[in-house]
């Protein structure tokens, strides 16, 4: 088999079986931009590899996700992604919002410095914020986390949509919340007021593939699927688990390029505006005597304001059932502005 790429963006293939047992060729493109301040890009000299699994943080599975796995099936709709750190405009900042945006999607969180539980007479309280330099953007700093504190294993407990966080409490928790930390990064139009508040988690990178809401769409892995469907997914599957974005950056469809990118609060100069290149990618596939050419849709959008990239991930499929053997060629192209 021979790979074909005159692009300056990094590709590569798989083939992976659906959930009828048929043989399917995915194509990844994907590019890397360096974007300054003013929001000007162009195409990077060194290129970011494509992400063969997850990459985690930390310890994988205690830690939240630092890069998603880009080589696999396509997603039915884009994710946007938002890599950085809330940075404090001045030395006497105790917080401060964030928001970022690309095209119909978007959130915004309010972000503290460190902030702890008090106890006056038994009535709990929230200690003043401190000021801070700079707080990542990341789920271990949002509302969520694990609760074994009751005595009764039955009664532990953790917050199914972010176990990594700070703030949960089981319903029979025997944790202590004088000195506890609260969260730093939160939903603004829901900030935590008391000790038992449970709060929707705020985050803007990659969810767990076992975290809810994404583990809905991932079937039921039963007795009957044992005996009738193993190992192929099960026959309610849903497309949608491979969106890895929570769902408030999950675009409804696709992006094509072209789209206005707004980050504030995760720059020196506290806003970074940008327009996604235009772009249209195309694979060509060769098998034995046949061939199909068919366009890489836009499948993750990330914009890295640590590193100050964005990096647009595409895919496509072609299905090739008992003829992996006979690819002799891909190849891919593509057409409009790369920078």
């Amino acid at each position: 088999m021979e790979v074909v790429n005159p692009t300056p963006f990094a590709m590569d293939r798989m083939i992976y079986l659906d959930k009828n047992a048929a043989e399917r060729l995915v194509v990844v493109l994907k590019g890397t931009w360096s974007v300054s301040p003013r929001g000007e890009i162009s195409v990077a000299e060194t290129q970011a590899a494509i992400h063969p699994a997850e990459a985690f943080r930390g310890e994988p599975g205690e830690s939240s996700i630092l890069n998603e796995a880009e080589l696999g099936p396509a997603k039915p709709s884009t994710d946007v992604f938002l890599v950085g750190s809330a940075l404090a405009p001045r030395p006497e900042t105790r917080s401060m919002d964030v928001s970022f945006r690309v095209g119909s999607v978007g959130r915004t969180a309010r972000v503290f410095g460190e902030r702890r539980w008090d106890s006056l007479m038994g009535i709990e309280s929230i200690e003043g914020s401190k000021p801070f330099e700079s707080v990542p953007l990341i789920y271990e700093n949002a509302f969520g986390g694990k609760d074994a504190s009751a005595e009764d294993p039955k009664h532990h407990g953790e917050e199914s949509r972010n176990p990594l966080g700070r703030g949960f409490r089981s319903e029979k928790s025997k944790a202590v919340f004088e000195g506890a930390l609260l969260p730093n990064v939160e939903d603004p139009r829901q900030l935590v007021s008391h000790p038992r508040h449970g709060l929707d988690p705020v985050g803007f990178g990659p969810v767990g593939r076992h975290w809810m809401p994404r583990r809905r769409y991932a079937g039921t892995y039963d007795a009957k699927w044992m005996d009738e469907r193993a190992p192929l997914l099960p026959e309610d599957f849903d497309d949608r688990f491979y969106n890895a974005a929570p769902p408030e950056l999950v675009v409804p469809g696709r992006l094509k390029g072209g789209e206005p990118v707004e980050v504030t609060g995760c720059t020196r100069e506290g806003r970074l505006a940008l327009l996604l290149p235009r772009i249209e990618p195309w694979a060509k596939v060769l098998v034995g005597r046949w061939g199909k050419t068919f366009p890489l849709e836009l499948d993750t959008v990330t914009v890295d304001t640590d590193s100050m990239e964005l990096r647009l991930v595409w895919k496509g499929e072609v299905p090739v059932h008992r003829e992996a053997a006979r690819i002799r060629t891909i190849s891919c192209e593509v057409e409009g502005e790369k920078s």
